[in-house]
């Protein structure tokens, strides 16, 4: 009787290592699509897209960390709370904003809309076609929060390739 457990317990381990296995080498593989993808967008881009979209990422940076600087001790408690959801450290930084501070912010999201326009202004009609495809299989393929998780993944690939 303690044989039969033994040799039970045996295969439900190997039944349990080898479905696990097999979840890994798909997370894998999904993890090297969408790599892929993310190189075959930027390969359709001119070069001059590219350098917009790097100096874009710069901008951004340089942005943050101006804002940044800007915060007063209290606002920089209120910016790394975790206890709040980040929407309600949002909102509850966004209160104390100075108007020099709510003038900057301003600037920025104008800035990045007219350089986002100026991007899309760029693109012909075959990349648009071709990145919306992108979209259409990665809709299909993952839900919306795999989908914001493969971002977040490909944004910080991209920071630590910038550094």
């Amino acid at each position: 009787m303690k044989t039969i457990k033994t040799i039970a317990l045996v295969v439900f381990g190997l039944l349990i290592g080898i479905s696990s296995m097999e979840a890994q080498q798909n997370n894998k593989n999904q993890n090297k699509n969408n790599v892929t993808n993310s190189e075959a967008t930027m390969a359709t881009l001119t070069e001059q897209q590219r350098l917009m979209i790097n100096e874009q990422r710069e901008l951004i940076k340089h942005n943050r960390e101006m804002f940044k600087a800007s915060l007063t001790e209290a606002q920089l408690a209120i910016f790394e709370n975790t206890a709040f959801t980040k929407q309600e450290r949002h909102d509850a930084l966004m209160l104390t904003l100075t108007e020099a501070q709510k003038k900057m912010f301003q600037e920025h999201r104008e800035t990045l809309q007219e350089s986002k326009q100026q991007f899309k202004n760029t693109m012909t009609s075959e990349q648009r076609h071709q990145i919306r495809s992108r979209m259409m299989l990665n809709k299909e393929t993952q839900d919306g929060t795999e989908l914001r998780e493969t971002v977040r993944e490909q944004r910080n690939m991209h920071k630590g390739k910038g550094n």
